[in-house]
């Protein structure tokens, strides 16, 4: 359970069975156990913040002896055995971790505090401050600044989702520095473990937190490294602009703000814009891995200037305190001088400089107030050894200078007392200099001199000439061709070596890209010199563009300096307009994350859906036959109501909705009439009917036509025939049919 050597304190014997209760009152106050020995061996030495999940303190290390920043987890959490399980296990993954960008964990265990006990995890104390203290004094950073932040932080994630941990609470408050200015992530694992049960209903999850959350965890989907890159993101935006994307005032309405929305990017980052845009997406499967927003970092490095040094919030010896601030936007803190205050007695004065002079020089004159001489033992120049000396001007004027006395010297050391170099009451004279004695005579000697020192500077002038080193000014030959290049510095006598590199501002092959030093700058003959060549086009990363719309996968790949080849087949599963595949024509190796030239053809074989259907002629065919043909072509198969039909027989189609040969779309429909064969009606008994018009009257509500061939209406039936011949009762005709008869 300790990552130490001895286990921490009473880790092990102090936790109690899984059954057993944590004591009959409260734990103590997190203030109160200032002073008090956790674990054996850690001191809380100041209460940093009361949490609602922890208490963290800043803490010495006795046993190591250093200080230290103890996080101790509060008890009602951890009083189930489950999470000092889970607890455990997490905190042994993080203490695996080491990485220079995430804080090193030196200890955890279970510790009783008062009655109770609880969990708590010892990390390194920095003193930097972190990048929510910047942003609470009105800091931002630069665009160049931030992306050094956001690069240290991509190391630190990229290494933690290689191996299985995700922070899943990353806020510019887990964004913490170092006195060395260097980043370091914390609570990795820790806020994982505390924050599920405010996750598993995120209405209940603190607005802070919320504010920096994924879309995924706002609709309570499962979460993986690139949650991290999203808040990630959130934070150097905020950094960079002050302003915090999706932000409001409550948890819920801060959750639903960034579902399916675009994260807002200014064109105002420049750079940063694109790399933001890539990183802060509302799908996790279009987002950024840290890998790649750590990429587009560097690649982004390169149009931003040099980056200033953070103006970290350091706890050191000499850091001001926050009342004395000039400013939140000033790291220098206040100035706190004596009598401030005005008054008189806390005035320091000015004392006077005391300079040291050199044996057997002229002291020159100084007027009052200049600075005194002291000059050093036996220096030949009058007054005692040691005196303090003023300018023979305030000897004139009688003003005081000093205050030591005339005799500085310790008869018994021969050295210079403390009160040598104090002021003196009393004004030393000046000797009066010597009275010159005039030379006679053509001053031969001093022309000599003064031809010879000319001659020699002369000399000298040429011999620097002659051995200087030649300079050259380095030419512009960005662009050129390297052997150009080389030939027109060739004189120079530079130390010339080369490197290459792809290049999108140089695409061309065997041009310069670049020199160091660049075009203007001076170079002596003998210094090195460097050029880099172009090797090509930057390569583009080939993204995978299968299951994608083809709009989408033609942009991603456009976006990327890539040629679109569109292929498109019928497919009897994947929609419309769905890439089933994708390839690079002539060489069909290349896949996913493969590296290839700009304007490389990729060919995307996208789906037009199920191919169409030749509706068959299925008229005059079994109904059930019909069915199944129509069927077999995955059309929809269906009957309208029967029909009597002369010419079909019974149950056999009659006609179809839509007419054979025509092309229709799969899962259309067709629908078939179905026969009833003939129309048949039974001939009736007459023989009831006395006359043409009874017997007219059975025969039409029978289904039959009437027709007096002979005789009156009114006559006694003589004879009925159908097609000359009588019919039986009974027998059956189509309606319709004809009956002839003879009525006398």
């Amino acid at each position: 359970m300790s990552t130490s050597e001895t286990p921490p304190g009473a880790t092990e014997s102090a936790e109690p069975a899984a059954d057993e209760p944590t004591g009959p009152s409260g734990p103590p106050e997190p203030s109160e156990l200032v002073g008090a020995l956790l674990a054996g061996r850690f001191t809380p030495t100041r209460l940093v913040v009361d949490g609602a999940n922890a208490a963290v303190f800043d803490a010495e290390d006795e046993q190591a002896g250093r200080a230290v920043t103890l996080k101790l987890i509060r008890s009602s959490l951890a009083a189930s055995p489950s999470f000092r399980r889970r607890f455990d296990e997490t905190m042994r993954s993080v203490a695996a971790l080491t990485h220079a960008n995430i804080a090193a964990v030196y200890d955890w265990g279970v510790t009783p505090v008062g009655e109770t006990s609880t969990a708590y995890v010892v990390i390194e104390q920095l003193t930097g401050g972190s990048l929510r203290d910047m942003f609470d004094r009105g800091r931002q950073l630069s665009p160049s600044q931030a992306l050094a932040v956001g690069l240290d932080a991509c190391r630190a994630l990229d290494y933690a989702h290689r191996r299985g941990l995700v922070h899943g609470e990353l806020t510019p408050s887990k964004l913490v520095f170092g006195d060395d200015r260097r980043l370091r992530i914390i609570d990795f694992g820790l806020s994982n473990l505390l924050g599920e049960l405010a996750w598993a209903e995120p209405e209940s999850v603190p607005t802070h937190v919320a504010w920096y959350a994924s879309p995924e965890q706002g609709t309570s989907q499962e979460i993986d490294g690139k949650t991290d890159v999203y808040a990630l993101c959130l934070s150097l935006h905020e950094a960079v602009t002050g302003t915090l994307p999706f932000r409001h005032d409550s948890t819920v309405a801060s959750l639903a703000a960034r579902v399916g929305k675009l994260m807002p990017v200014s064109a105002d980052l420049g750079p940063l814009a694109a790399v933001f845009e890539y990183a802060g997406r509302p799908s996790a499967e279009e987002r950024a891995s840290a890998a790649e927003f750590g990429k587009g970092l560097v690649a982004a490095a390169a149009k931003l200037p040099r980056p200033e040094p953070l103006l970290i919030l350091s706890t050191g010896l000499f850091d001001t305190p926050a009342e004395q601030m000039r400013s939140p936007e000033d790291p220098t803190g206040g100035v706190v001088r004596p009598g401030d205050d005005g008054s008189a007695a806390d005035r320091v004065p000015e004392a006077p400089t005391i300079v040291e002079a050199e044996p057997d020089l002229d002291i020159p004159t100084v007027a009052p107030g200049d600075d005194l001489v002291i000059l050093p033992l036996d220096s030949g120049i009058g007054g005692s050894p040691g005196d303090a000396v003023p300018a023979p001007a305030a000897a004139a004027t009688g003003d005081v200078l000093t205050d030591a006395p005339s005799n500085a010297i310790d008869e018994t050391t021969n050295a210079l007392p403390d009160a040598a170099v104090a002021p003196a009451t009393q004004v030393m004279p000046v000797a009066a200099p010597p009275p010159k004695r005039r030379r006679r005579g053509f001053p031969w000697k001093i022309l000599l001199s003064i031809l010879v020192v000319a001659a020699l500077a002369v000399l000298g002038v040429l011999a620097m000439r002659l051995f200087e080193t030649p300079v050259y000014t380095v030419p512009d030959v960005v662009e050129m061709p390297e052997a150009e290049a080389r030939n027109l510095i060739a004189t120079n006598g530079w130390i010339v070596t080369t490197e290459r590199e792809r290049s999108d501002q140089v695409p061309v092959v065997g041009q310069v890209v670049r020199t160091a030093p660049q075009a203007g700058v001076d170079l002596a003959e003998g210094e090195p010199f460097l050029i880099v060549v172009s090797e090509g086009p930057t390569l583009r990363e080939l993204p995978d563009s299968t299951a994608r719309s083809v709009g989408e996968a033609q942009t991603r790949l456009v976006e990327r300096g890539l040629r679109v080849e569109l292929v498109e087949v019928f497919d009897e599963d994947i929609p419309s307009g769905i890439v089933i595949s994708w390839s690079v024509p002539g060489d069909p190796t290349l896949t996913t994350s493969s590296f290839v030239e700009p304007l490389t053809p990729v060919e995307l074989v996208v789906s037009q859906g199920p191919e169409p259907r030749v509706v068959p002629d299925v008229r005059n065919v079994p109904v059930g036959e019909a069915r199944s043909t129509v069927e077999a072509l995955r059309l929809v198969f269906s009957e309208a109501e029967q029909v009597f039909s002369d010419d079909v027989e019974l149950g056999r189609v009659v006609s179809q909705s839509v007419e054979p040969g025509t092309e229709i779309a799969r899962d259309s429909e067709v629908t078939v009439v179905v026969s009833k064969g003939p129309d048949l009606v039974t001939f009736p008994d007459l023989a009831g009917a006395a006359n043409f018009e009874e017997a007219a009257q059975i025969l039409i509500q029978a289904g039959f036509e009437p027709r007096l061939v002979f005789g009156d209406t009114l006559g006694e039936l003589r004879s009925f025939t159908i097609e000359g011949r009588q019919p039986d009762v009974g027998e059956t005709f189509r309606r319709g049919t004809e009956v002839d008869v003879e009525a006398l």
